[in-house]
């Protein structure tokens, strides 16, 4: 009798918890917040390729062209140990020709990177320096936030995000004659993905002129949401 007495007063308690929740009035406002910022690091990759008839030539040529590569970068105040190699690959040079794959040796292939302050200025002084290279190279800027900025571009994202929901939730009850009452429910996951702003160019020594020295980077526009459910009153 107890057990069955027990059964029944927490299905009692079910519904009734069930009929409250039915009860509550929510409204549910998405938020968005969009901010404008301006990459302050660049990043600076550099390809260098070699091709030689034979393995081992291949692999020395392209260690010695590195090798003037980093103390070209060098000039322009970058320290050896800041410049990182991020791929090294030697392969078959096959060519195809005559209807059919020719051996011609190999190419070695490395690619570098190093980050910097992001300025014109510093742009430019790099593109100098390849410039008055006599390395043939390909090499790609670009253009991110740093860690510490991009926190502050996050929060304040989030907060204009917030402040978003908040004046639409309030219009809203206004319009509709309602009251806001307590926060129900905050739904917020990191929708905004930081873009990075790529710049690329193939530098043949003596192709370059004073009007390509530095150049401006856009600003990155990001955006973020959070949902916010609220009960009426």
């Amino acid at each position: 009798m107890n057990q069955i007495f027990k059964v029944f007063c927490t299905l009692t308690l079910f519904i009734f918890s069930v009929n409250a929740q039915q009860s509550i009035r929510t409204l549910e406002v998405k938020g968005v917040g969009t901010y404008k910022a301006m990459p302050d690091i660049g990043v600076l990759t550099i390809e260098a390729t070699i091709v030689n008839p034979k393995f081992a030539d291949a692999v020395k040529g392209l260690n010695a062209k590195t090798e003037q590569l980093i103390a070209q970068l060098q000039t322009v105040g970058f320290k050896k140990d800041a410049i990182k190699t991020t791929d090294f690959s030697v392969t078959k040079n096959l060519v195809w020709e005559n209807n059919k794959n020719v051996d011609k040796g190999y190419i070695a292939r490395q690619n570098i990177m190093i980050d910097f302050p992001n300025t014109k200025e510093k742009i430019g002084a790099i593109i100098t320096s390849f410039m008055n290279s006599e390395n043939d190279v390909r090499f790609t800027f670009n253009f991110i936030l740093s860690a510490e900025k991009e926190r502050q571009v996050n929060d304040a994202l989030l907060t204009l995000a917030i402040g978003d929901a908040q004046s639409r939730a309030e219009l809203i009850a206004a319009t509709t004659k309602q009251t806001l009452g307590a926060i129900h429910r905050i739904t917020y996951g990191m929708q905004n993905a930081v873009p990075m702003y790529k710049s690329a160019m193939m530098m043949n020594r003596g192709v370059a002129n004073d009007e390509s020295l530095g150049f401006d980077v856009k600003e990155m526009t990001l955006t973020d949401e959070v949902t916010i459910v609220w009960e009426l009153k």
